[in-house]
């Protein structure tokens, strides 16, 4: 039960992030083709990646705790994400993220944690701002437990709130491949994560998206 308690308060990550978008080291010096428009990005992606995030717990590693916390224990975990999403030609996108997840470092968590487990979470996300000369953008992200999604639009029936934040954007290959960056990310109170539990702004996690064939 521990175990179980323990893995579900983390499955909470990301990250939070990948679908929409993933978190990817990227500078403005890739290459990119110019004159990609938002449009252009439409369609089903599928996203693989891999990386680390540290969350921080009570002292007898039973409940995820704000980092700040005078008194804490930080665990840090290795995680691969596979994921598959759409958008739309507006810049909206809804997908589906499973991340598998390996505690790394200290002492056996053998009677705290599974030696590795997984969880899946819904990311949404909506483009704010995109230049295509550039290829480039930002946009706004929101990751549930629950909900579905009907191509890139989202049904929040059911679905709990985990995390929210923003990313940075860059498509290449005519608009076939996107990288993305994480500019800040935020743990939603709930059942399934305390505000602050994250050591990390940003959970550092690289991802490749790619698009599907039709």
């Amino acid at each position: 039960m521990t175990k179980l308690r323990n893995a579900t308060g983390l499955g909470l990550l990301l990250f939070m992030a990948t679908m929409i978008g993933g978190m990817v080291g990227i500078s403005q010096a890739q290459g990119h083709d110019g004159g990609v428009t938002l449009a252009s990005l439409a369609g089903k992606f599928s996203q693989t990646g891999s990386g680390f995030y540290t969350v921080c717990f009570t002292n007898n590693f039973t409940t995820p705790v704000d980092c700040a916390s005078a008194l804490h224990q930080e665990l840090r975990f290795n995680v691969t994400v596979v994921s598959h999403a759409t958008r739309d030609a507006a810049g909206n996108s809804c997908g589906v993220t499973t991340a598998t997840n390996t505690p790394t470092d200290g002492p056996d968590y053998g009677a705290k944690f599974p030696a590795r487990f997984n969880f899946t979470r819904t990311n949404v996300s909506t483009t704010t701002s995109f230049d295509p000369t550039t290829g480039s953008g930002n946009s706004n992200f929101s990751q549930y437990l629950g909900g579905r999604c009907t191509g890139a639009v989202f049904d929040s029936t059911g679905a709990v709130l985990t995390g929210t934040g923003t990313q940075s954007f860059m498509a290449s290959d005519s608009g076939n491949r996107i990288k993305w960056i994480i500019t800040s990310f935020n743990v939603a109170t709930s059942p399934f994560g305390v505000a602050g539990m994250l050591k990390e702004s940003m959970p550092t996690i690289k991802t490749t998206s790619v698009r599907e064939s039709d």
